[in-house]
């Protein structure tokens, strides 16, 4: 069984250009900062097991302190090609990470203080299925193609490390979205491969979601999210992706590192290829970790629970 997304590791060209926002704008700590030779036994096993077309010369994990998940492995890859700008949920593979801010339009006026920009202004709705209002607004990510959702944070109405620490602004990673073809299938795998507690299932759609995503009248997307006992860490969401648009990246753009009780049990599950491929089963810093480029858009590293 897993409780989510341990750590978010996103491959760069350069990590500055990442670290910018992640530890200048939104207040994550830096834990270690690793360089590594192109050609260093480290530095290639983490390109076979993140299925990587280079290998990594620099990792900088951040994190924030009282959060048991949600970290950021920031992790350079010289010469890795760009990625195009986050847009449409209209491609397969990683499309979002999410946030909750505290006081979000404070944040917001920063992040744009300081470069960063929104495809809109702060929309509001109420999530799917319920009467509980969002107020969200999306940043884009040029560094790892990414869109990043705001999210006001409700006390006591969202579980991240802003319940407990008052002096942060913004929440670790609370969420990570797959965009993917086999939806049905995906939420499958997150529950009986993975061990995952199925929490929320509804459809994104309405006004206040087509402005924000650019989305025709009358898109949406159906979209499930799981998380463990404790939902602690970053949860998993697969949003099932809007017909018509470009072809997967080829670059891993998001690898999800998730921590598991049952390891065996769950490589026991990938070994017959329905899942995906298994990039790499080997040990790396005395822990063993499976890499899998899995069929729902989604690169995961998995590792035993420490």
């Amino acid at each position: 069984m897993f409780d989510g997304i341990h750590e978010v590791v996103l491959p760069v060209a350069h990590a500055e250009g990442a670290l910018g926002l992640y530890r200048d704008r939104m207040g994550f700590r830096v834990e270690e900062d690793l360089g590594h030779d192109a050609d260093s036994t480290r530095a290639l096993a983490l390109q076979r097991l993140w299925g990587l077309p280079g290998a990594v010369v620099r990792e900088v994990r951040l994190h924030k302190p009282g959060a048991t998940g949600g970290a950021v492995r920031v992790v350079e890859v010289p010469g890795l090609p760009h990625p195009s700008q986050p847009g449409r949920p209209d491609r397969i593979g990683p499309y979002a990470l999410d946030f909750y801010l505290r006081d979000a339009a404070g944040v917001e006026a920063r992040l744009a203080a300081g470069g960063h920009d929104f495809t809109s202004e702060a929309v509001h709705y109420d999530l799917p299925g319920t009467t509980l209002p969002v107020r969200e607004r999306m940043l884009r990510a040029p560094a790892s193609g990414l869109l990043h959702a705001c999210v006001q944070y409700r006390p006591r109405g969202t579980r991240c490390v802003l319940d407990h620490v008052e002096v942060e602004e913004t929440s670790e990673v609370v969420a990570v979205v797959f965009l993917t073809d086999r939806f049905e299938e995906a939420g499958a795998f997150a529950r009986d491969v993975l061990g995952g507690q199925e929490y929320f299932a509804g459809r994104f759609d309405g006004p206040a979601v087509e402005t924000m995503l650019g989305l025709e009248p009358g898109e949406g997307f159906a979209a499930t999210l799981y998380r463990g006992p404790s939902s602690a860490n970053a949860r998993l969401e697969f949003g099932e992706v809007l017909p018509g648009g470009p072809a997967p990246d080829p670059v891993p753009r998001v690898v999800a590192r998730i921590e598991v009780d049952d390891l065996d049990r769950v490589v026991g599950a990938l070994a017959d290829g329905r899942h995906g491929t298994v990039t790499g089963d080997l040990e790396v810093e005395g822990r063993r970790h499976v890499g899998l480029a899995s069929c729902y858009g989604a690169v995961l590293d998995l590792t035993a629970r420490t």
